[in-house]
């Protein structure tokens, strides 16, 4: 089971003017072979990006290492 938190990740959520949408990102590191994951994006709000960049971080918390989580990735 991996915690994903300050020490070995990184999130971020900007707003894109041309398309009109918010995009988010989380970066982070297994501290294992795998090193860097990273998932990504759209919402229209930056309320849904923050709630999609806190859903994401439960679910990898959840999966990882499992195959389950390497198949939604």
């Amino acid at each position: 089971m991996i915690r994903i938190d300050k020490h070995n990740s990184n999130a971020d959520v900007w707003w894109c003017a041309v398309k009109e949408v918010w995009h988010w990102c989380l970066v982070w590191e297994d501290g294992g072979p795998y090193g860097t994951h990273m998932h990504s994006g759209i919402a229209p709000t930056q309320e849904q990006a923050r709630a999609d960049i806190t859903k994401t971080i439960i679910w990898a918390e959840d999966t990882w290492p499992r195959e389950e989580y390497f198949d939604g990735a």
